[in-house]
């Protein structure tokens, strides 16, 4: 089976470590990329790789197979949009937009022509939380009580990201809310949030250091987000989950190898891609998976900024 030819656009830092990833595999070869820094562009050259300063250039060249879109949240929508009207397959950085109403935008325009849209929620490729899962959904657990998903980052991004990003609870946020739909299967409503007043950061309305969400479960049982900016011992992510039957707690990603975990899964996730845009099945989120995620952090972002 011959390579599967992928542009890339944007190779800043999301995109260097695609790129990184894209070496391991035997099914994917980056062939183009976009990026508006001439530098950078120089320094892909030197790897073999076809450059352009935009996206229209680089479609306007043909012969890819896909397109991986790791530009800056706030251009997900509008790229998308361009990629989808070309007709190619596209696996997208999470997450989609910075809104839901965005993401909507997106997987409108991937489905009025056809093409399958991917969202790069990594943690469906990961082993353990797939193990997770599957005894959570299996009843090995029993009714839920609470399911605990946490994300502690080991220091805070630039102050510019966090002026721009929307807040943890969107920024850090979508990636929970995400990962606990996907593995107990309901949905998160009636949100409660409490901020932490300790903060070494002059914003601290919508993105404090710490913030901790409570909502129910549409099953019955309760969901808590644990989010945080500073955790001296390294980002570091896991999920406690309490049933009637047993309790399980996964350090799926904790430091020092929480490097190695995340690399595997978005080798993971990108073969996955490949193999759908080929026409198999994914086990990628979709674009309405999107949607919920950034509804739940619009809805829980709206608590804490009242």
């Amino acid at each position: 089976m011959s390579g599967f030819r992928l542009g890339l656009i944007g190779a800043g830092r999301m995109g260097q470590v695609h790129l990184r990833v894209t070496t391991e595999s035997s099914l994917v070869d980056v062939t183009a990329a976009v990026d508006p820094v001439a530098a950078t562009r120089l320094s892909l050259e030197e790897q073999g790789i076809k450059t352009y300063e935009t996206t229209a250039e680089m479609l306007g060249a043909g012969g890819l197979d896909g397109v991986l879109i790791a530009t800056p949240s706030k251009t997900h929508v509008d790229t998308v949009a361009q990629i989808a009207a070309a007709g190619l397959p596209i696996l997208c950085e999470k997450p989609c937009g910075v809104t839901a109403a965005e993401a909507r935008k997106a997987a409108e325009a991937a489905e009025r022509f056809a093409v399958h849209l991917q969202v790069g929620y990594w943690r469906r490729f990961v082993p353990e939380l797939n193990r997770l899962r599957d005894n959570i959904r299996d009843g090995l657990l029993g009714d839920l009580y609470l399911v605990s998903c946490f994300q502690w980052d080991e220091a805070p991004p630039a102050a510019s990201f966090r002026a721009t990003g929307g807040g943890a609870l969107i920024d850090m946020g979508v990636h929970e809310f995400d990962q606990m739909r996907w593995l107990t299967g309901q949905e998160p409503s009636n949100f409660r949030v409490a901020a932490s007043k300790t903060t070494f950061d002059e914003k601290i309305d919508v993105d404090p250091d710490a913030v901790q969400l409570l909502c129910d479960l549409s099953g019955g049982g309760n969901g808590l987000v644990s989010l945080g900016r500073r955790f001296p011992p390294g980002d570091a992510c896991w999920a406690q989950v309490f049933g009637t039957s047993g309790f399980e707690e996964s350090r799926f990603f904790w430091p020092p190898n929480g490097e190695a975990v995340f690399l595997a899964a978005l080798k993971a996730q990108l073969e996955d891609f490949v193999q759908a845009a080929r026409g198999d099945i994914s086990q990628g989120a979709t674009a309405k998976d999107a949607v919920a995620a950034l509804a739940i952090a619009e809805a829980a972002t709206e608590v804490l900024a009242a």
